[in-house]
């Protein structure tokens, strides 16, 4: 059975592969194929996955000393999700943006 840690690295790592194909079909094929709604949908869900996993992991940094350095790795881990998801959001806010 695999322990929080490997479970919490395991998600985070979904999470941006999933995020990253959703990006990189939005850009290639557009809006008319990837409504950015389905990128949208994915990021909140994520966040809400990701954001639980980083709680359990931060609480258990602070309650447990034996996995201490393991629980504040996995956290960081998980909270480098964070720029990628705004750089890939500004991006498509960019493209959608009207040109002036």
């Amino acid at each position: 059975m695999y322990n929080l840690t490997t479970i919490s690295k395991i998600t985070a790592a979904a999470s941006f592969g999933i995020g990253t194909i959703l990006f990189s079909l939005f850009l290639y094929y557009g809006e008319a194929h990837i409504p950015a709604i389905t990128g949208l949908r994915f990021l909140i869900i994520a966040f809400l996955i990701n954001f639980i996993f980083l709680l359990v992991n931060m609480i258990l940094a602070v309650i447990t000393s034996k996995d201490r350095i393991d629980h504040i790795k996995t956290c960081g881990i998980i909270l480098l999700n964070i720029p990628i998801a705004i750089l890939y959001l500004y991006v498509i806010i960019s493209i959608k943006s009207p040109r002036i």
